[in-house]
C-alpha cells in the first residue's frame, strides 16, 4: 500500500509539470478568453515577377471562446486607419493573392510605392460575449509597385565641407541595392535638389552602391541646387536604379542631410599681364578660368587677379609633347617666374582653386563622329575666327547620329557634351533632320558650347536696334538674342520714335527693317518716313522680332523684384527705378537669407532668373544671403552679350 501511494505521488507530480508546459500560471487557473498570436511571417516581397504567388498568414486558437469564433486579419500603416484583410470561421490561417493584396494597399493613404516599408498586422477573434485582439506584428514589405527601389543611408547626418581641403574624398551616400528584374544589370544615378527646386545630378551610370565626391564637388552641387551658401541647409538625395526593363527608372525615396557649404569667391575674370587677354571664370565650377586665346607674338606673363591686384606665375611650368607633337604645359601656380609662350593659339586652363596650370597649343580643331560626313573615321576640319573666337564649318549632319569637336586630332582634346575639355565624357547627339548645318564652336569661356543653326535660318545669334532713342549707333546699340537660332530674337530696348535691326554691329552687314515685317504688335508701326519701324510712346520695352515670319511685338515693362529674401516674400514686388545714366534698373533693398527673382509688370509673364551674371527669361530663383544691397538689373545687352544684376552689400 505505501509503495502504491508513493507511486501516485510521483505521478501526480509528473502531470503538474507537464502541464506547466502547456499553460501560463495565470491560465492554470483562469478560463477568460485569450486573444490568439498571430505568427511573424518576415517579409512580403510584391514586385513584377512574384506577383503569381500568394501570401499566408497564420495564428494560434484563441482560447476559452464561446461558440463560434471568427477571425478577421487587419493591417495597419503607420498612424492610419487599419483595413481588413480577410476573415475565416474555421481556419487559423489566411491565405490572400499578391494581386488582392496589391489591390488593398492601393487603398492606404501615404505608402510608397517602388519602395520598402513597414506594415503592423494583427487577428482579432470573435465570440458571441466579444472581440479579443492579438498583439501585433511588423512586417517588412518590398515595394508593392514593380521593382524595388534602392534604400539610401548617408555616412553623416549633417556633413560641414572645409574649404581648405578642397580635394579631400567624402563617401556621403551608400545604398541597398535596388531588385528590379531578374538577372539584369543595374545602374544608378544620384540627384540633389533643395526645397523642391530642380534637381542637380550629382554621378550617373554607377555600378556599385556608394557615391563619393571631392569636398569641392559636393560644395558646388549642393550650392547649383539654389541652396544658400555657408549656411546650413536640407538638401534631398535621391538614387534612382535603371536596367533594361526599367529605362526611365525607379527612384528611392529622398534622402535628406544637413549640407553647410562654404563661399568661396573669386573675380570675373584673370588677365594675362602686358596683354588684352582675359580669361573668364568657368560658368559651372568656380575658381576655373578657361578660354581659348590668341597670342599675336611671344608673351612672358603672369596671372593677374584685377580685384586683389595680385599676379602670380609658374615655377614648374614644364613643357612637353603629346602623341601627335603638340605643345602642352602643366604646373602650378603662385610663383614668381613668368609663363613664356610663343605666338599661336592656345587653350589656357587655371584652377585658383586647387593652383593648377594647364596650356595646350591649337593646331588645329576637327569634327568627328557618326552624324558627320567623315564618320568616326575622319575629322571635318573647323574655320577658326580670331576676332569672335569661334571655330565653325557649314557641313551636312545626319539625323541621330553623335558628334565631337576635337583639337589636334587628338581625343584627349575633345569637347564633351557639357562642354568640358577632356576625354572619355558623352558625345553631342544631333537630333534634328539629316541636311546642311552650320556648327559653331564657342571657345570664350567655360564650358564651351556648340551651335548648330540650320542654314535655312538667320545664321546670327544676335541682331542690334541703332534708333533715335540711342543716336542710331549699331556699335553701342542694345542686342535682342535667339536662344533656338529659329529666327525669333527676344530682348529689352529703351524706344523713342525710329528704329530698325542691324545683323551686326555695323551698316554693313544687313538689316531688318519694315519691309521685313507684316505683323505689328504693341504701338509699333511702319515709320512714315523710309524703311524705319517707329515706336511712338517712349518707354522700356520687351521685344520680339519673328524675321522668319514678319512679326513685331512690343511690351511696356516697369521691373521689381519678388521672392521669400524680400520684405513681402512672394506676395508683391519691390519696385525698382529706371536708372537713365546707368542704363539699368535699381534698388536698394534689405533681404533675407533666401531666394528672389526679377520680374515685369507685377506679373509672371516676363521674369528673369538663373545666375547674376547671366540671367535667362524663366530661370531659376536667385539665392542671396542677409543684407543690405543696392542692386542694378542690365538688361539690354549693349555692353555684353548677356543680361546680368549686381549686388553690392552696403
Amino acid at each position: 500500500m505505501i509503495k502504491y501511494l508513493k507511486y501516485m505521488f510521483v505521478a501526480a507530480i509528473v502531470m503538474i509539470a507537464a502541464t506547466g508546459c502547456q499553460e501560463d500560471w495565470e491560465d492554470t487557473f483562469s478560463k477568460e478568453p485569450a486573444a490568439p498570436e498571430l505568427v511573424n511571417n518576415g517579409m512580403i516581397l510584391m514586385t513584377k515577377n512574384t506577383m503569381s504567388e500568394s501570401i499566408t498568414w497564420a495564428w494560434s486558437a484563441a482560447r476559452f471562446m464561446q461558440g463560434e469564433v471568427s477571425y478577421a486579419l487587419y493591417a495597419q500603416y503607420g498612424t492610419t486607419a487599419a483595413v481588413q484583410v480577410g476573415t475565416t470561421t474555421k481556419d487559423l490561417s489566411l491565405t490572400v493573392t499578391k494581386t488582392d493584396f496589391h489591390t488593398l494597399l492601393e487603398g492606404i493613404s501615404g505608402i510608397p510605392e517602388n519602395n520598402s516599408f513597414d506594415l503592423a498586422f494583427y487577428v482579432v477573434a470573435s465570440d458571441a460575449n466579444g472581440k479579443y485582439e492579438s498583439a501585433k506584428q511588423s512586417m517588412k514589405v518590398y515595394s508593392y509597385g514593380d521593382a524595388v527601389s534602392a534604400v539610401v543611408a548617408a555616412s553623416v547626418s549633417e556633413l560641414v565641407l572645409d574649404m581648405n581641403d578642397p580635394a579631400g574624398e567624402v563617401q556621403l551616400l551608400s545604398w541597398e541595392a535596388a531588385r528590379l528584374t531578374y538577372n539584369e544589370a543595374i545602374t544608378y544615378a544620384v540627384s540633389v535638389s533643395y526645397d523642391g527646386g530642380e534637381a542637380v545630378e550629382v554621378a550617373k551610370d554607377l555600378t556599385g552602391t556608394t557615391c563619393t565626391k571631392t569636398v569641392d564637388e559636393w560644395n558646388e552641387l549642393v550650392v547649383a541646387t539654389g541652396a544658400p551658401e555657408a549656411v546650413p541647409a536640407n538638401v534631398q538625395f535621391v538614387v534612382t536604379a535603371y536596367s533594361e526593363t526599367y529605362p526611365d527608372g525607379v527612384p528611392s525615396a529622398p534622402l535628406t542631410v544637413k549640407v553647410t557649404t562654404y563661399k568661396a569667391t573669386y573675380p570675373a575674370y584673370i588677365q594675362l599681364t602686358g596683354t588684352d587677354k582675359k580669361i573668364p571664370q568657368s560658368t559651372l565650377t568656380k575658381g576655373l578660368f578657361e578660354c581659348f586665346v590668341t597670342l599675336d607674338s611671344d608673351a612672358n606673363f603672369k596671372l593677374l587677379d584685377p580685384d586683389s591686384e595680385a599676379q602670380v606665375g609658374s615655377d614648374d611650368a614644364e613643357a612637353t609633347t603629346d602623341d601627335k607633337g603638340n605643345k602642352v604645359i602643366n604646373g602650378t601656380i603662385g610663383g614668381n617666374t613668368a609663363i613664356s609662350l610663343s605666338a599661336g593659339t592656345y587653350r589656357i586652363s587655371v584652377s585658383m582653386k586647387f593652383n593648377t596650370l594647364q596650356i595646350v597649343k591649337i593646331e588645329s580643331m576637327g569634327l568627328i563622329g557618326s552624324a558627320t560626313v567623315g564618320g568616326w573615321d575622319k575629322e571635318t576640319p573647323l574655320v577658326y575666327d580670331a576676332v569672335a573666337n569661334t571655330y565653325s564649318v557649314v557641313t551636312t549632319l545626319t539625323k541621330d547620329g553623335e558628334y565631337k569637336p576635337r583639337a589636334n586630332d587628338n581625343w584627349g582634346y575633345a569637347i564633351d557634351a557639357d562642354g568640358i575639355f577632356r576625354d572619355g565624357g558623352d558625345n553631342f547627339k544631333f537630333e534634328g533632320e539629316t541636311g546642311e548645318y552650320k556648327v559653331i564652336v564657342d571657345v570664350n569661356k567655360h564650358p564651351f558650347t556648340v551651335k548648330v543653326l540650320s542654314t535655312a535660318f538667320p545664321t546670327e545669334e544676335f541682331i542690334y536696334i541703332p534708333g533715335n532713342h540711342q543716336g542710331w549707333n549699331p556699335a553701342v546699340a542694345q542686342a535682342l538674342r535667339t536662344s533656338d537660332f529659329d529666327g525669333v530674337y527676344k530682348g529689352f530696348s529703351n524706344l523713342n520714335g525710329d528704329f530698325k535691326f542691324t545683323k551686326q554691329r555695323n551698316w554693313d552687314n544687313g538689316e531688318y527693317n519694315s519691309s521685313h515685317f507684316s505683323t505689328y504688335e504693341g504701338g509699333l508701326a511702319p515709320s512714315t518716313d523710309g524703311s524705319n519701324i517707329n515706336m511712338p510712346t517712349a518707354g522700356f520695352y520687351y521685344i520680339v522680332a519673328d524675321v522668319m515670319n514678319g512679326e513685331l511685338t512690343a511690351t511696356a515693362t516697369t521691373w521689381g523684384i519678388i521672392g521669400d529674401a524680400t520684405a513681402d516674400g512672394w506676395n508683391s514686388d519691390q519696385n525698382m527705378t529706371w536708372d537713365s545714366d546707368k542704363k539699368c534698373w535699381t534698388a536698394t533693398l534689405t533681404l533675407t537669407d533666401g531666394t528672389m527673382k526679377f520680374r515685369a509688370n507685377d506679373g509672371w509673364d516676363i521674369n528673369v532668373g538663373g545666375k547674376v551674371d547671366d540671367l535667362s527669361f524663366g530661370g531659376d530663383n536667385l539665392s542671396v544671403s542677409a543684407g543690405t544691397y543696392d542692386i542694378e538689373l542690365y538688361l539690354e545687352r549693349t555692353d555684353s552679350d548677356v543680361m546680368y544684376c549686381t549686388m553690392t552689400k552696403k
